[in-house]
């Protein structure tokens, strides 16, 4: 089992007036209150995403579930329906500049999105501070056009993946990090890119993230590919 989806975060001027939507368990319930308005929106369309995904991968309602909401930590999704497992479903959640990403999946998984926007710096800065050093000759034989997405690629892998991993067995310095393209076999990360949106997702079982599509990216216009990502 593994679902993952993006979705629009949507506008609304009024959210720091609104009261916390009626599904909110009591941990986002305290959450909500302590979140600036723009903040409020897109922690609403994260844990709306998230639910449905969850009712589509188990069938039991999205208003069944209660998600945490801890700040600084990966969210965790329960239910006291007998339709699910007493190990429950693994989740993640990403939101960037408008847009929300979400995934479930039976073991553990990350999630992340990131958005085209103007960059203030250089893209090779930006390469010698995330990439690892075996990764760098092959970024700098890239045709200029292409450096740009690469890193989103790259950085969006690396997000996934540290995600993905237990507390505190990933080091924060994606210079310690190697993502290399693979084939699906080989893969613990699978991205999509539909501008303007780069979007992975890591997960241990394979055949799940080889049949995985991004629900809110139309397949057609989407570029994948798979990765093995793990410290350098």
């Amino acid at each position: 089992m593994l679902r993952v989806a993006v979705g629009r975060i949507p506008d609304a001027p009024d959210a720091g007036d609104a009261v916390a939507p009626m599904w909110f368990g009591r941990a986002e319930q305290r959450r909500w209150t302590r979140l600036s308005p723009v903040s409020r929106g897109e922690f609403v369309a994260s844990r709306a995403l998230l639910r449905e995904l969850l009712q589509a991968a188990t069938g039991v309602p999205a208003e069944r579930w209660d998600v945490s909401a801890e700040a600084g930590m990966a969210p965790l999704a329960r239910t006291d329906s007998a339709a699910v497992p007493a190990t429950a479903p693994h989740v993640s959640l990403s939101h960037r500049l408008g847009w929300v990403a979400a995934a479930v999946a039976c073991v553990r998984v990350g999630v992340d999105v990131e958005c085209d926007h103007p960059m203030r710096s250089d893209p090779a800065e930006r390469a010698a501070l995330m990439l690892a050093a075996s990764e760098l000759p092959a970024w700098q034989l890239l045709a200029v056009d292409e450096r740009e997405s690469d890193l989103f690629t790259r950085w969006t892998a690396k997000e996934a993946w540290f995600k993905a991993s237990p507390p505190d067995t990933a080091p924060w310095d994606f210079r310690h990090v190697v993502a290399r393209a693979c084939a699906p076999a080989q893969a613990n990360v699978r991205t999509w890119r539909s501008p303007p949106l780069h979007v992975a997702v890591c997960c241990a079982d394979v055949q799940a993230l080889a049949g995985a599509v991004c629900e809110g990216v139309p397949p057609a216009a989407a570029a994948g590919s798979y990765w093995h990502v793990a410290r350098a």
